[in-house]
């Protein structure tokens, strides 16, 4: 099992938001990496709202981490790419609320565009377990 250790060292500024600056992992046996999700439902449509679009994503990422009998509890690492700053709003409150202990490490970039160019948020994780 293995064991990870979430940490903001001293030397480096707090974090900007609810996250850890670093992760450390020792004795894993298995990492889990999912792929950049984007709030695509099955029909291939696009929630407008930006929560829709948060909520979409989560349950995305929470079916690939349940398929490796994981959870949001096992993740260590998040990178998210918006394509405006008021997707994150929505985005951080519904992120925030998957982790009610210490929040594993995060990255939040605002690009120009994503892949599809109906969405807002794309959300790839790490996780271990």
């Amino acid at each position: 099992m293995p064991i990870v250790t979430f940490a903001n060292p001293t030397g480096m500024p707090a974090p900007a938001a609810r996250y850890s600056m670093t992760a450390e992992v020792t004795g894993a046996s298995r990492w889990v990496l999912v792929s950049g999700q984007l709030p695509v439902a099955q029909d291939g449509s696009v929630p407008e709202d930006y929560g829709a679009q948060a909520d979409l994503v989560i349950a995305h990422i929470t079916a690939a981490l349940a398929h490796h009998g994981l959870g949001w509890g096992n993740v260590v690492k998040l990178t998210t790419y918006l394509t405006t700053r008021a997707a994150r709003g929505p985005w951080q409150e519904r992120r925030d609320a998957l982790f009610p202990g210490t929040p594993p490490a995060s990255t939040q970039v605002i690009v120009s565009g994503l892949a599809d160019p109906r969405c807002a948020i794309e959300v790839e994780v790490i996780a271990v377990g």
